[in-house]
């Protein structure tokens, strides 16, 4: 009986994820070249570790399926969570600089890995231009996202925090091809709790006003969006929209 492949093993010029991935941009040649490369590892289980602050750096990580949570400490032992990574998504770039993780990475449900051993990376990259822009591109949505998160925090109030990380999660998903308002997310209240620098009681208080609101529901793993023009409305996109309007 022939063997039957999962999409795991599934190759870059295949994968439905090339269009948030790093073979963006690259002809079929420079996709198969990028291929070789790829190390796909057996599927991590939920809390196990891709790598943790001090590892040395060596490889920067696409994530196939599941999702990652990157998180530290600080020095009085209280933890900061610093993002969640989907499917599409690199991670390992913040050790690009010190070839050393400074975070820890954490399978928050059974994730595929592809490891991009980052030598072989860059000498290839060397002869791929395409692919030296798709690295840099990978970087500067680091630094942006950075930004964003510091803003969100800085300059919302806690409704309009839940509501923003939901609305990010539904863009995201609606990126990689997926429904944008009923999507999985196995990402624990307190974990988004702790990123936007609320309470976990807080958090659950605003879902269940979203949930009577019938704004949103998100229970277990599942969220559903009811009314995607409300979610804005507690964001203040409209009000921003036409501020910017005016202001032009």
């Amino acid at each position: 009986m022939k063997e039957v492949k999962s999409s795991f093993h599934v190759s870059c010029k295949n994968c439905g994820l090339q269009k948030v991935c790093f073979p963006t941009g690259l002809n079929r040649e420079d996709v198969e070249r990028l291929d070789n490369i790829v190390d796909r590892r057996p599927p991590l289980k939920k809390g196990v570790h891709l790598f943790q602050a001090g590892d040395s750096f060596n490889a920067l990580f696409a994530i196939r399926a599941g999702v990652i949570k990157l998180y530290s400490f600080t020095d009085n032992g209280e933890e900061i969570v610093h993002g969640f990574y989907l499917p599409g998504d690199v991670l390992g770039i913040d050790a690009l600089g010190s070839r050393m993780h400074q975070y820890n990475a954490m399978a928050l449900d059974t994730t595929s890995v592809c490891t991009l051993p980052f030598e072989k990376l860059n000498e290839l990259s060397e002869n791929i231009p395409n692919l030296s822009q798709q690295i840099l591109n990978v970087i500067s949505k680091e630094v942006l996202d950075g930004r964003m998160h510091s803003e969100l925090l800085i300059r919302r109030n806690a409704d309009q925090r839940v509501a923003q990380f939901i609305y990010n999660m539904s863009e995201r998903h609606r990126h990689r091809g997926y429904a944008g308002s009923e999507f999985r997310l196995s990402i624990l209240h307190r974990d988004v709790a702790v990123y936007l620098g609320l309470t976990p009681e807080t958090v659950s208080r605003i879902l269940a006003k979203f949930h009577a609101d019938e704004i949103v529901t998100w229970k277990k793993k599942e969220v559903f969006i009811h009314n995607m023009h409300r979610l804005q409305d507690v964001i203040g996109m409209h009000h921003e929209c036409e501020k910017q309007t005016i202001d032009r």
